[in-house]
């Protein structure tokens, strides 16, 4: 199995267009600590020529350019991609299903919450409506038209994305991580780029993955105030904090497959490579991902 991570940032990305943080005023001064990073999105394959996303951001159109292995064959519209997994109505991981509108030449698979969620409330979505499948929690689904790669969805601790609150009630198939699995090996990555906290399930489900890709949103839970005075905690918007006796970082650390965590906000210290925070993330065995990184687990 292959995996890019095509985007490693949470909603807004690095440097964020609104926000003057410490981390987007070196980011935007090209400082070598703190690259660039596009809203998160990874790409899987089982061969290394067709592939399927788990998320589309809004950011998909450059990270599809900056990937070579998913261009389209010269003189066609023949993109090797075979499917999107959605795992939640978060606007920074569905939005770019709209900028791949075009021709629809893949399809879009989700839990029926979130479809329902997004076409029933919206109807901009409504014109993906013909390549949006549903697959219920733990019910397996081919990602390639081989059946190489068999995903599962499984339950995550999470919450309404904010343009759906007074729209619809939060549900366990609101919010889900994804187990991919390579058919042949037997080994597993799994992807929970947005969790509120890690219960019993979720961290079995990644002390059994070779590799894990887990929401790095915030370090503190009050982080965001700090720069938005009045703004929520990490928390009340669904992401679980990385610090903390109730953090992230102690239910991860020592667990036997590699670990990083994405869905990176541009508040949070660990973007930056020589932090004190990231230093610590790293004792812990655990990694930061960046855009464009590769791995074969």
């Amino acid at each position: 199995m292959r995996v890019r991570v095509l985007g490693s940032g949470a909603g807004g990305g690095l440097p964020q267009w609104n926000c003057g943080c410490p981390q987007c005023v070196r980011s935007r001064s090209a400082d070598p600590l703190v690259p660039p990073r596009s809203q998160s999105s990874i790409a899987v394959s089982a061969d290394g020529r067709r592939w399927s996303l788990v998320n589309a951001s809004p950011d998909v159109r450059d990270q599809l350019a900056r990937a070579s292995a998913l261009h389209p064959k010269p003189g066609t519209r023949d993109v090797p991609l075979d499917t999107v997994l959605v795992t939640n109505a978060d606007l920074d991981h569905v939005l770019g299903l709209l900028v791949m509108r075009e021709a629809l030449p893949y399809r879009i698979v989700s839990t029926h919450w979130v479809r329902e969620a997004l076409l029933s409330h919206n109807t901009v979505f409504r014109i993906l409506e013909p390549a949006w499948g549903v697959v219920g929690l733990d019910e397996p689904v081919r990602l390639d038209r081989e059946g190489r790669l068999e995903a599962k969805l499984f339950p995550v601790p999470g919450k309404v994305p904010g343009h759906l609150q007074a729209l619809a009630a939060n549900h366990p198939e609101a919010t889900v991580g994804v187990r991919v699995t390579d058919v042949e090996s037997g080994r597993r990555v799994v992807i929970v780029p947005g969790a509120r906290s890690l219960d019993a399930g979720v961290v079995a489900e990644l002390a059994a993955a070779a590799a894990g890709f887990v929401d790095g949103t915030f370090f503190t839970d009050r982080e965001l105030a700090v720069s938005r005075p009045g703004a929520p905690g990490a928390r009340e918007m669904g992401h679980v904090p990385i610090s903390g006796s109730e953090g992230s970082l102690v239910r991860l650390a020592g667990l036997p497959g590699r670990i990083f965590y994405t869905h990176v906000n541009n508040t949070n210290p660990v973007v930056d490579s020589g932090s004190k925070e990231r230093a610590l993330v790293r004792a812990a065995g655990i990694d930061v991902a960046y855009d464009g990184m590769e791995l074969e687990p």
